[in-house]
């Protein structure tokens, strides 16, 4: 709308843009197909015209009738451009700068906006491989913006981003327990079926019918009320999990971790700050539920056209994410099948009531109630326990991650900027070592996320276990002082390792870096083939042979090894001769 040569998100209908050949070659939101039309280079299901749109300047000024924050042109019922009506959709999306998913800008969202607008006002939308290919052969290796800058992009894309980010992730969690309380409500339905046990047993006890009906809604009801109990119990316990996910989730912390990271080494990104990362930067307003590193990996391939590579760490990368994000929905379901385990003897027992009356056992309902309530109350109390652990393992591992991910993303996106300018600048690059390279580094991170993750969760599952053999069969603590002894200092040296190898490692690797690129500015000049290898090879290799030597992986295979058996068996106390069911 200011002619200023770049698009403003607003003017997708009045026509009020820059002219299709604006100074900067870009046409305006004005002049955007739809997003299920025209051409779609990179396959994503967007055309490149709505990918323009979406990427388009923020217009300030833009109309917003109903004073909503969202311009006027925005508020078409596709604000995504992705083709779906946003009603359809199963998280529909919000205005990028509605942090909270309300609908609506607040002041404070506006004002977000607004620093948003100034900041990337005299950024590219897009990679720009011209600028870069247009460098003096001795300014190859030349900063193009300011680390001040730099800094600005990042931090106020963080802010706008990573909320968003969290609350999507928050969102899903809470689906994810509905749906489980749902399947658990479903199951204990299941007990209105033994309202039939009359019908059944008819022939075998014959003139025993109201006796039969009886203790047949007496076992529907408890069936019914025992089921929902169980799942409070471990509702409770899958909630608290999901509460402390926020400190410990990978995908959050990655996330983060690659701000940081790009705020606290800003002066090793403004080589192609304004051409690669700044544009990059922009582009993550509306894709806040995408990993920033894999964005950024992505745009690599907008810069050195022919660097497919790029796009095959990018999708490892996403897969990677996709492992970690679908971690949460196993739990769900292994703690729905830990759920049926735990309850089958107590539902047994209750299945079994009307046919016990009906041969004489008087006792038989009051019987199966207290055992009811017993188990109950137990796996209340074990579940507490093990929120108790669950928290203290959160406080360490949360401080770990923390610590950890800067310093694994620091030297991902290092080697992702050096194999850039490698690939751009150097006649007869290799793919082939630029695909080493960063799969080092990514194989890296995910060695070190993979020993938080089983660490804990191997700790946190016999914890439980033996949390439940306390509580319902009785048996004494003591009796597994082993895994106490051994499991405690196993989960603290796996998880404390990590932290302490990559300050080790960091150091390191910044002077094998340093000593390699002292004083260079030709990129010709630079010891490629040493500075890719070198670092992502010493962190690998040193990472898993420290990682054995320090009894590592035998902490490991003791954690997930360690057998929970029941030693002791606490009988009920009006039916001694029968033992309550196992855990």
């Amino acid at each position: 709308a200011d002619a200023g040569g770049k698009p403003d998100t607003a003017s997708t209908s009045d026509n009020a843009g820059d002219a299709a050949t604006a100074a900067d070659d870009k046409p305006d939101a004005a002049d955007a197909v739809p997003a299920t039309g025209g051409t779609d280079s990179d396959g994503d299901g967007m055309s490149d015209a709505a990918e323009q749109q979406l990427s388009a300047d923020v217009d300030v000024n833009a109309a917003d009738a109903d004073g909503d924050g969202t311009p006027d042109a925005q508020e078409d019922g596709d604000i995504d451009n992705d083709g779906v009506p946003d009603a359809q959709e199963e998280d529909p999306p919000t205005d990028p700068f509605d942090a909270d998913g309300d609908g609506k800008l607040e002041p404070d969202e506006i004002a977000d906006r607004k620093e948003f607008a100034e900041v990337f006002d005299d950024i590219p939308n897009e990679p720009d491989e011209a600028a870069l290919d247009a460098r003096a052969e001795d300014a190859e290796l030349a900063p193009s913006m300011t680390v001040e800058d730099f800094r600005k992009a990042v931090r106020i894309v963080k802010k706008i981003v990573l909320g968003k980010m969290a609350l999507k992730i928050a969102k899903k969690s809470d689906q994810r327990m509905v749906k489980f309380s749902w399947m658990v409500f479903g199951l204990s339905l299941c007990g209105l079926l033994l309202l039939a046990m009359p019908l059944v047993l008819a022939k075998k006890y014959p003139g025993q019918g109201k006796l039969l009906l009886k203790y047949s809604a007496l076992a529907a009801a408890t069936f019914f009320v025992t089921v929902n109990l169980f799942g409070g119990v471990l509702f409770g316990l899958r909630t608290v999990q999901g509460a402390l996910s926020n400190y410990t989730n990978p995908s959050i912390a990655i996330a983060e971790g690659t701000f940081d990271t790009l705020d606290r080494n800003a002066d090793e990104y403004v080589v192609t700050g304004k051409e690669l990362f700044a544009p990059t930067l922009e582009q993550m307003r509306n894709h806040p539920d995408e990993q920033p590193a894999v964005l950024l990996i992505e745009n690599g391939m907008k810069i050195v056209k022919d660097a497919r590579v790029f796009m095959s760490m990018a999708n490892l990368f996403k897969n990677v994410d996709f492992v970690f994000g679908v971690l949460p929905i196993i739990l769900t379901f292994v703690t729905l099948l830990l759920f049926l385990l735990a309850i089958k003897p107590t539902l047994i027992e209750i299945v079994k009531v009307p046919a016990a009356a009906a041969m004489g056992n008087a006792s038989a309902g009051r019987d199966v109630v207290g055992k009811s309530v017993h188990r109950v109350k137990s796996e209340l109390f074990a579940t507490a326990c093990t929120v108790g652990v669950l928290v203290t393992l959160t406080l360490v591992s949360s401080f770990v991650l923390g610590k950890i991910v800067g310093p694994a993303l620091d030297a991902l996106l290092g080697y992702f900027s050096a194999a850039v300018q490698y690939l751009q600048f150097v006649e007869g690059a290799s793919s082939g070592l630029v695909f080493v390279t960063l799969f080092g580094v990514i194989l890296f991170l995910v060695l070190n996320l993979a020993a938080l993750i089983l660490s804990m969760s191997f700790f946190l599952g016999k914890s439980q276990k033996i949390f439940q053999a306390r509580f319902t069969d009785g048996e004494p603590l003591a009796n597994h002082r082993r895994f106490f002894r051994w499991g405690v200092p196993s989960v603290l040296l796996v998880q404390l390792f990590p932290l302490v190898f990559v300050f080790i490692a960091g150091a390191l690797l910044g002077k094998i870096n340093d000593s390699l690129l002292a004083g260079v500015t030709d990129a010709e000049a630079v010891p490629w083939t040493q500075l890719l290898l070198a670092g992502p090879a010493f962190l690998v290799i040193a990472f898993a042979v420290l990682f054995w030597a320090a009894r590592g992986f035998k902490a490991i295979k003791f954690l997930q090894g360690y057998k929970v058996k029941s030693k002791t068996r606490r009988p009920a106390a009006s039916a001694p001769a029968q033992p309550l069911p196992p855990s």
